[in-house]
């Protein structure tokens, strides 16, 4: 929910991307809701000034949303039986997965910093703009890491038969988690979006093409995370558009229960099966682009195959995970599978950026193609050691990891309030030196926000759900 390359900026311009939410780590709650990047760029707006005149509104670049999904701290079972069913020698949660969900964080909020107007963002971050331009592929990180964490904590306990009580818990859980912090942005969102559409004087309520309905219908499918449901694209359907991922994330935990009976009737199934069938649950979304000639995520309904197949492929990977030795050999080869993964995602973010217009397989397509590698990522990373693991394991990015959720839905409002105030206000006009300021401003208050939304909304709000 872009940048461009390095060499070219504009050639990334036109692609489309999108959106993300943060993924649990504890085995408490489970996992993640997505996270958002943008489209397209679009094409300039007319606008009334307020003193009557015409004037210009600048356009958000886009890509596609990305949304989050919620960071998740352990709960305290009040009950044996609520503690989380997990295999012996695994711990309560994995922290380089909650740190990794800080990094694809920060990913998205850099890809959606890119469609601030003017060029100072790009130069900034020139040597490095084919990585931003990629900020999409967090959302599908997210995805997997979402199934992965949610079958870690309840294969166990919502696997070996069919339960009311157990899926009313586990839905009880996510609520928890993903909907106190969603419905309060998506409410003062909105009042935003009514406010501008009753006093802008120029019938844009965001910077999306179509814009999201504002009338009771639109209201309540906002606020039961359903928007997505019915519709076969993100944009103009959310009105933060990251939240296309929350919906989507909402869709997976409805089926999760019946997903989790097939994964613990397929849990046995030799390794390099469970492992292969990750790889190809993941590959949707980067085949689907080569077969409908570019239509890439904007084509209808590719939103689905992502968090379709992206859940799914988690759901696989933690089965092979859960039955891999934990031995110092299998340990250094996982720390050396993490690193081949991570270089080959930048290659393939790089290779997508040097893409010339008459590609066979155009930019925006080539991106996709690293995602099957994710499985192999995330599985790899739950059992290395090593400097990286150190790294993510950090008590700082374990707090990034936390409130990773609320950089997701918090940042995006704040981007495109900066955008309006750079059309109403010709100090803030981009490339201005006061715009130059602005823009590290705006991320290090997406940050700060969070943080306190984490702390006075999203946890307050969850114990106070999971106790009533």
């Amino acid at each position: 929910m872009a940048g461009a390359p390095a060499a070219e900026p504009s050639r990334l311009a036109g692609m489309r991307t999108t959106p993300l939410v943060a993924v649990p780590s504890t085995p408490d709650v489970g996992g993640s809701a997505p996270l958002t990047s943008g489209g397209r760029s679009a094409s300039p707006v007319g606008f009334r000034t307020p003193g009557g005149g015409s004037g210009t509104v600048l356009p958000l670049p886009r890509t596609r949303g990305t949304a989050p999904t919620p960071a998740v701290t352990p709960i305290r079972p009040s009950a044996p039986e609520e503690a989380p069913a997990r295999s012996a020698g695994v711990r309560a949660d994995i922290p380089q997965l909650t740190g990794l969900r800080f990094v694809a964080a920060v990913w998205v909020l850099l890809l959606h910093a890119s469609y601030i107007p003017g060029d100072v963002f790009a130069r900034w971050t020139a040597p490095i703009a084919p990585l931003v331009a990629a900020g999409p592929l967090g959302v599908d990180l997210f995805f997997v890491l979402s199934g992965l964490v949610l079958t870690r904590s309840y294969l166990a306990r919502m696997g070996t038969r069919p339960s009311v009580g157990g899926t009313a818990r586990f839905l009880r859980a996510r609520v928890a988690r993903v909907w106190p912090l969603y419905a309060v942005v998506t409410v003062a969102f909105g009042a935003w979006c009514a406010a501008r559409l009753v006093f802008g004087g120029d019938g844009i309520v965001t910077w999306q093409s179509p814009q999201p309905s504002l009338g009771p219908l639109g209201w309540i499918r906002q606020l039961t995370m359903t928007q997505m449901w019915t519709s076969s694209g993100i944009e103009g359907v959310s009105f933060v558009l990251p939240a296309w991922s929350v919906s989507a994330e909402w869709l997976a935990y409805l089926c999760f229960p019946l997903l989790v009976l097939g994964a613990w009737r397929v849990r046995s199934w030799p390794l390099p099966v469970l492992a292969v069938l990750a790889v190809v649950a993941a590959s949707p979304v980067a085949v689907v682009p080569l077969v409908t000639a570019g239509a890439g995520e904007s084509g209808a309904w590719v939103w689905l195959l992502r968090i379709g197949g992206g859940f799914t492929a988690g759901m696989l990977t933690w089965l092979v995970v859960d039955r891999l030795p934990r031995t110092p050999r299998v340990e250094l080869w996982a720390g050396r599978v993490v690193m081949v993964v991570v270089a080959e995602t930048a290659l393939v973010a790089y290779w997508a950026a040097s893409a010339p217009a008459s590609a066979a397989i155009p930019a925006a397509d080539r991106l996709w193609l690293a995602v099957p590698l994710f499985p192999v990522l995330l599985g790899a990373l739950c059992v290395a050691r090593g400097r990286l693991v150190d790294w993510l394991s950090s008590p700082r990015l374990q707090h990034g990891g936390r409130i990773s959720y609320a950089i997701y839905l918090v940042h995006f409002p704040l981007i495109e309030i900066t955008v309006v105030a750079m059309t109403r206000f010709p100090a803030l006009a981009p490339n201005s030196s006061l715009a130059a300021l602005a823009i590290p401003h705006v991320l290090v208050a997406s940050v700060l926000l969070a943080h306190l939304a984490y702390r006075w909304i999203e946890e307050p709000a969850r114990r106070r759900l999971m106790r009533s």
